[in-house]
């Protein structure tokens, strides 16, 4: 393994921390000590660009660890945090930028964490009142991510367990994004292990967010670490550290214990008790109301996950992929319990009949979706319910990455969120009822007219570039599943996106613009790029959304035409402009009303968004930007011509 362009010279490490000065320490630990300077180091980012000596360099904030040479491993430590950082690639774990081996020295360069470490909250209560719940919830989806990442999603099949999950190994970036440091004792699993225990040397990790099996026998798993995530989340949920004396006032109990006090009060039903006063406001004897802290779904979700975290044996705790959903669900029930209030399954029932099948409207990959008239207040509103179908064990990840976009990307052309429903194993999102219905049952309805189309076509690029841009969030949402039947209209004409079952929340600052993922999406508005080669990008959308804006201009569906065809719509229009026929697609019911300029403009802007090479599609706020021009070049007839607007129209 070629390392030499991580390495960093003493003298410079030296040179910026004016000699390891006390000034420049953030963090004093057992093994090592934490330094906060500006350091020049290699530019991972900028890898590829070779300067004269060799590789790109770049001057920044840097963490610098130095780790204390008279401790036992810490040779062994060192060589081992260095392989597994140059091992996992994740968003999540603090990047290796450099090291140094030099003169008895062994130093970590790491990005800096401008927020800090976690531990240094829990140990002081005036810091804890900036983590508000939502944020400590985010912090555990993070940290809950990365060890799931290191345990099932890693590159050829390896497994890191990382042994040590402690407060103190989480940094938080400016934006509080949790970072994972502190590898030096972590395991690489053999190839093969899949789920077998490896007995191993108890390490010298944090001993009060160890696993008990792990360090009584020497029995490693998964599992392990799932132990450790479990004794964070409480910390996190009671504003104190494990190590902390704890006393229950139900248990009669106190001990540095806090998992073991924590579980007992579980099994009472008197863990809130013991929750972050920093969360709550007393309010009499044995009663509180939660201002700043949990709802009571999100409270109950989360207490549920952590005590099966800490399990007594290894066996009965959930693996990270079950952890990280339901902490998705907390966070969900978390941020939008005011606003968009749970719905009794009782009162679904009685909307939807009972589910019954003269009111079921249509199926899609995960369920059926019902017509319903839901007591609303004193009156009573249709809905639309989408029942998702648990048989299978599949669609619960979908269902709660569509509540997700539904609850927080609100935009007048994306469909309303009315409500959900998550009880005795049934899971419905609740919409707003679109009457027109979807887009795909309408192409050749002859009162959709062109000015019609046109604002159809521009009200879902605006839904798309909002999507796309992440107006106002960190995060941007790749929708992967763009098409007619996804788009609903109301009474009148108003479009509104649809289905984001198959959707991709992806962050805005993101290393790479590109997802890996398993091709996913509906054949005939599928991006032939995506799906060749794997890799999602925000211009796989572009794609879809070209075949949709011509499907709108032809008044037929990409189904259509492959029925009649041999090959979808793409291809049909690749083919008609090739042979000079662009203008004989046109919707002949439609093709007298359009003007020549916006004809022009709409047909390059759509054959554009269907470019083979992503590079060379355009972004949504230039199709938004093109179907507008379309639309003024269209209302720009009234001023020639007598024609009404509201006849075109």
């Amino acid at each position: 393994m070629k390392l030499e362009h991580l390495k960093i010279p003493l003298g410079d490490i030296k040179l910026a921390t004016n000699n390891f000065s006390d000034r420049y320490i953030i963090a004093v630990r057992d093994n090592y000590t934490l330094y906060r300077a500006e350091l020049e180091h290699f530019d991972k980012e900028n890898s590829d660009t070779m300067n004269k000596g060799g590789h790109s360099k770049r001057y920044d904030t840097v963490v610098i660890k130095r780790i204390h040479s008279e401790h036992d491993m810490c040779r062994e430590e060192f060589l081992t945090e260095i392989k597994m950082l140059i091992i996992v690639k994740n968003r999540n774990i603090l990047t290796l930028l450099g090291f140094c081996d030099e003169c008895s020295e062994m130093i970590l360069v790491t990005d800096n964490v401008s927020n800090g470490y976690l531990g240094k909250y829990l140990e002081n209560m005036d810091a804890m009142r900036i983590l508000t719940w939502e944020k400590r919830l985010k912090i555990c989806i993070d940290v809950a991510h990365v060890l799931n990442y290191l345990h099932y999603e890693m590159e050829e099949q390896k497994v890191i367990i990382h042994c040590d999950i402690s407060s103190h190994k989480i940094g938080l970036d400016e934006n509080w994004r949790a970072k994972i440091a502190d590898f030096g004792v972590s395991v690489l699993l053999p190839p093969n292990q899949k789920d077998e225990a490896l007995y191993h040397s108890v390490t010298n990790g944090s001993m009060r967010h160890a696993d008990p099996v792990y360090k009584m026998t020497g029995r490693l798993k998964r599992e392990s670490d799932v132990y450790s995530f479990g004794t964070l989340l409480l910390e996190l949920l009671c504003g104190k550290k494990a190590c902390v004396p704890v006393y229950c006032n139900y248990c009669k109990e106190s001990r540095n214990n806090l998992v073991h006090v924590a579980t007992k009060c579980f099994f009472m039903g008197t863990l809130e008790e013991m929750i972050d006063p920093i969360l709550k406001e007393e309010t009499h004897e044995n009663n509180f109301i939660l201002n700043r802290g949990p709802n009571k779904d999100s409270l109950h979700t989360f207490i549920t996950i952590a005590n099966q975290c800490v399990a007594e044996t290894q066996e009965q705790r959930p693996t990270m992929k079950v952890v990280v959903k339901e902490l998705q669900k907390a966070l969900l029930f978390q941020e939008n319990n005011k606003d968009n209030p749970l719905i009794s399954l009782e009162d679904i029932k009685l909307a939807t009949q009972n589910f019954h099948v003269d009111n079921c409207i249509g199926r899609g990959g995960f369920g059926k979706v019902y017509k319903g008239n839901l007591q609303d207040g004193d009156g009573v509103r249709t809905i639309v319910a989408k029942r998702l179908d648990t048989r299978f064990g599949q669609g619960e990840q979908e269902f709660l990455t569509e509540l997700q976009i539904l609850l927080e990307y609100k935009h007048e052309n994306i469909i309303g969120l009315v409500g959900y429903c998550d009880e005795k194993d049934e899971k419905v999102i609740v919409y707003e009822y679109a009457p027109k219905g979807s887009l795909d049952k309408l192409l050749n309805n002859t009162s959709l007219t062109w000015m019609k189309r046109l604002n159809i076509c521009i009200e879902v690029a605006s839904a798309l570039d909002f999507l796309h841009a992440g107006l106002g969030k960190q995060a941007k949402v790749v929708h992967r599943d763009i098409k007619t039947a996804n788009i609903l209209l109301n009474n009148d004409w108003k479009a509104k996106l649809a289905d984001f079952g198959l959707s991709v929340i992806s962050p805005i600052n993101q290393e790479s613009d590109y997802i890996i993922n398993s091709a996913c999406g509906t054949p005939g508005y599928l991006d032939p790029l995506y799906k060749k080669s794997g890799f999602l990008t925000i211009e796989s959308d572009i794609y879809s959304f070209g075949v949709v804006l011509f499907e709108i201009f032809c008044g037929r569906s990409t189904f259509e035409i492959w029925k009649h065809e041999g090959h979808y719509l793409a291809r049909f229009i690749k083919n008609r402009f090739d042979e000079g026929k662009k203008d004989e697609v046109v919707f002949k019911q439609i093709r007298e009303q359009i003007m020549p300029k916006s004809l022009t403009t709409f047909q390059e802007i759509a054959y554009q968004c269907l470019h083979y090479e992503r590079e060379k599609r355009p972004t949504t706020k230039k199709v938004l930007a093109q179907l507008t021009k379309a639309w003024v070049f269209q209302v720009s007839i009234t001023k020639a011509t007598s024609v009404p607007l509201n006849e075109l129209i």
